[in-house]
């Protein structure tokens, strides 16, 4: 039934790749819930009822990161080999599970236990590196754009479901926000999975990018083929970032430029989490209300919506390497402002340009990822480079903390990230799109 559902949805007008974008968009809004924002929502009403201090609750966060690393490197070869669709179902299904089983918690082992296992599941089977790999798999010259628009979701469900979260708990209780989530990840993650996801657009008899159709009944005409490998050649000729000479796992790991960019999204990692976790609490320490300060998160988000679409129509124009030189740019600037600033309209821009920058990296990384390595094997690679943004993502906040408690101030942490982002900048630079050699 699905896959004659897929077979009329590829025949029709609509590139097919477009659904494949619906369904990481859809299933990027219920993921959320896990996210480092919502674990502030449930923290206080749950350790209020079970006596659990802040510190012992924040070890579930710690813990599934790191499961979700060893599991990246695994799920990333799964992706290329068997493709998304029932690997994504699965990690949705047992995503809404967790959900369902958080609801019933009673003991802090439990929660670890159930909250790790989302989480995990959140960050390697349903994680942006997997989902974003298996939309560039479909485009090549439209990928930041297909990209930027599949990060919408992660947009949309931070906006939206922040204060539907934070209603239902005021009205009921934290148990049923935790089941909304599980019944939303079942109809917007797991349902769309099971119907949609398919591994390649050549499976499907299409081209990336919908620039035509194979003949799967009578092979790949020649006349064909040598129009599709004509018009790559000159998109290579026009952007060199965009040809797809694919490089397995084992051909990217003995390359220079595999190692600088894994490098360089670690440091950009903990870069990112020192100054989103500590930027509310630096703004309240320079005097800033706290009103103020807190109201600086909605403008980071802001200014990541309102310019991922820019960044994407950019890359797609001028490159996704040099675009991805000036989000680190703007990411070092809005850096240097937050720390900086002592007014409630300092922290606005600050936090607003911050957005910006983060909505930039996080998006033509990926595109970078692909334009290097090619489609075909990206799954793996990505995965490979996962257990180093698990470590990034868990050490950003903790250096910062650990500087503030040194010093009694966030200003060591942010001299220390203005490095971090500087040193990327240098990475990225001289990093080269390597050449397989058959």
């Amino acid at each position: 039934m699905t896959d004659q559902i897929v077979s009329r949805l590829a025949r029709g007008r609509v590139y097919y790749g477009w659904f494949i974008v619906g369904v990481v968009l859809s299933g990027g809004i219920p993921r959320v819930g896990l996210n480092g924002s919502f674990f502030g929502i449930f923290l206080k009403p749950m350790s209020e009822e079970f006596g659990w201090s802040r510190a012992e609750m924040t070890w579930a966060v710690t813990i599934g990161t790191f499961i979700a690393a060893a599991l990246g490197v695994f799920l990333g070869r799964v992706l290329d080999r068997f493709g998304p669709r029932w690997m994504m179902a699965g990690g949705f299904t047992l995503l809404a599970v967790s959900y369902f089983g958080l609801a019933t918690v009673s003991s802090l082992i439990g929660f670890y236990l159930i909250y790790a296992i989302g989480r995990s599941t959140m960050q390697s089977a349903t994680g942006h590196q997997l989902m974003y790999a298996l939309v560039s798999k479909w485009f090549v010259r439209r990928r930041a754009m297909a990209i930027s628009t599949a990060t919408i979701g992660g947009y949309i469900g931070g906006i939206v479901l922040a204060p539907v979260t934070q209603t239902i708990i005021n009205h009921f209780s934290w148990r049923e926000a935790w089941v909304f989530f599980g019944v939303l990840t079942a109809f917007m993650g797991v349902i769309p999975a099971i119907i949609f996801l398919r591994r390649l657009p050549e499976d499907l008899s299409l081209l990336p990018d919908g620039d035509g159709r194979l003949r799967p009944t009578s092979g790949h005409p020649p006349a064909l083929i040598e129009a599709s490998l004509q018009r790559q050649q000159d998109e290579q000729r026009a952007d060199p970032t965009i040809g797809e000479d694919a490089l397995n796992l084992k051909e990217a790991l003995r390359t220079v430029s595999f190692w600088l960019l894994t490098v360089m999204v670690t440091v950009n990692t903990v870069g990112i989490t020192g100054i989103t976790f500590h930027m509310v609490p630096h703004f309240s320490d320079v005097g800033i209300s706290s009103t103020a300060a807190a109201a600086s998160v909605s403008f980071l988000t802001a200014g990541s919506i309102a310019s991922v679409f820019l960044w994407g129509y950019l890359s797609d124009r001028v490159g996704a390497k040099r675009m991805l030189l000036i989000a680190v740019a703007t990411l070092w600037i809005a850096s240097l402002l937050v720390a900086r600033t002592d007014t409630a309209m300092g922290a606005y821009v600050s936090s607003a340009m911050f957005g910006i920058g983060l909505a930039g990296t996080g998006l033509l990384s990926e595109v970078v990822w692909a334009d290097f390595f090619g489609r075909q094997y990206l799954g793996s690679i990505r995965g490979a480079t996962i257990p180093f943004q698990m470590i990034g993502n868990a050490s950003g906040s903790l250096i910062a903390a650990f500087l503030y408690d040194l010093r009694g101030n966030y200003d060591d942490a942010f001299r220390f990230i203005l490095v971090l982002y500087a040193a990327s900048m240098i990475l990225l630079a001289i990093a080269r799109r390597p050449t397989a050699k058959r």
